[in-house]
């Protein structure tokens, strides 16, 4: 029952413990309650958590939370309706510098072509000014919307409603402490129509990113060699030769005390990855792989690759409900010349999701062509910005679609079956 009301405030007591809630503006109904720590609220957020989502589980989430990237800050917000809990959301905070976060490949000090050099000068006055703190629904980390959970009985619209008052309201406590410029919900497919649709509606600009590089896995596949077969012989050669290319490879999946002990070596790894990479608003915590391992279980992989002693890659992978989710990974660029590493760890992505008999893998994105040349098709994605005054949002849309990584390709179709190169299996 409710133990005090304010304007701003309301106190009720759950479970005899005083839960502060925050009205949502214009909606008496419903209010949310809000935490930067999800020990503060889990026995509530376990039981309105998705079953079929790790990511929005608490295991997840607390790895995440007490090994985070530098910077990057998190809330944790239940949406009450009365007094009963109905719905959950997860956000991040963190600052960007496009400036910093960027690696500018243009050596050119003198370009010979005016239009390039007009152009140069308005990248570099963009980057200059691109610098704010932004409030995301969802995890950078990860590709998909991991942003909400509401129980069933809540219609899609209404969870649209619901959730953008919440990260309004959510704002506004943020700022107390600090200015939040941009409000950010990520990686929506082209099939959410409603929420996409309320979000334009209040708003919000939408921009196109990298596509989800995704592969279905039909149950027939029993064994690897049933994946071959599916193939064209162009690709099937292709595969073989990749194997033998890396026959040197010796591949071990590591135990937590193994992972411990090879920290160093694979954040070390996972830094040649990320220093290479066009833009990079964030590093990963040292002992991030670490904590997964300690967290997820037997539903984590994460796999070394050697030559001799010395381990050369990694890949790690995260078992979602029926999907295998390839996370981050680290490859020696010498070695990966050399053994043709990083397709060879494709091709154990496609072995470890049939060996667990899932339905499918998210190989996220980057890399686009080699992925789609190991069964991967692209499925399309929106975001969602608004910045706090109506023309930066427009502005701000274009600075995240520059700095977006463009990436020419040409989509391969390895299988014979047709069905099985549009993913429908």
């Amino acid at each position: 029952m409710f133990c005090s009301t304010t304007m701003d405030k309301k106190i009720i007591n759950n479970n005899e413990k005083p839960v502060e809630l925050y009205p949502l503006k214009n909606d008496v109904l419903h209010a949310i309650q809000v935490t930067d720590s999800l020990a503060d609220i889990q026995d509530i957020w376990d039981e309105l958590a998705p079953t079929d989502n790790i990511f929005l589980q608490s295991p997840y989430l607390r790895a995440l939370e007490t090994h985070a990237p530098e910077g990057m800050q998190f809330n944790y917000v239940v949406f009450y309706e009365d007094i009963q809990p109905v719905g959950i959301a997860y956000t991040q905070t963190f600052h960007i510098s496009v400036q910093d976060s960027i690696k500018d490949e243009d050596e050119v000090e003198n370009p010979a072509c005016i239009l390039k050099a007009f152009m140069r000068a308005i990248k570099q006055w963009v980057m200059k000014r691109a610098d704010f703190n932004v409030l995301v629904c969802g995890n950078l980390l990860l590709t998909g919307e991991h942003g909400y959970s509401f129980k069933e009985e809540i219609d899609e619209a209404k969870v649209s409603d619901l959730v953008q008052l919440g990260i309004d309201r959510l704002h506004k406590i943020l700022e107390q402490k600090e200015k939040i410029h941009i409000q950010l919900f990520k990686d929506y497919l082209p099939e959410t129509e409603t929420v996409q649709k309320k979000l334009v509606e209040s708003s919000y600009h939408k921009f196109s990113i990298q596509p989800s590089m995704h592969m279905h896995l039909p149950s027939e596949w029993a064994t690897f060699d049933d994946y071959l077969n599916a193939m064209s012989s162009k690709y099937r050669v292709r595969a073989r030769r990749a194997a033998k290319k890396g026959k040197d490879l010796v591949k071990k999946e590591l135990s937590l005390e193994e992972i411990q002990a090879n920290e160093e070596r694979i954040y070390e790894l996972y830094k040649s990855i990320a220093d290479g990479a066009g833009f990079n608003a964030f590093l990963l915590h040292p002992s991030y792989f670490t904590a997964l391992k300690q967290n997820l279980g037997e539903n984590y992989k994460l796999v070394g690759y050697y030559i001799g002693d010395e381990m050369v890659a990694f890949c790690t992978s995260i078992m979602n409900g029926t999907e295998l989710e390839a996370h981050f990974l680290g490859v020696d660029g010498e070695a990966n010349r050399k053994y043709q590493v990083y397709l060879n760890i494709l091709y154990d992505f496609v072995r470890m999701g049939i060996y667990h008999k899932k339905e499918s893998i998210n190989l996220a994105r980057t890399a686009l062509e080699i992925k789609s040349s190991v069964g991967a098709v692209p499925q399309n994605m929106y975001c969602y910005l608004k910045h706090r005054s109506s023309l930066s949002s427009k502005f701000i849309k274009l600075v995240f679609e520059s700095f977006n990584p463009k990436e020419e390709w040409q989509q391969r179709r390895p299988f014979k079956d047709k069905n099985l190169a549009l993913g429908a299996g």
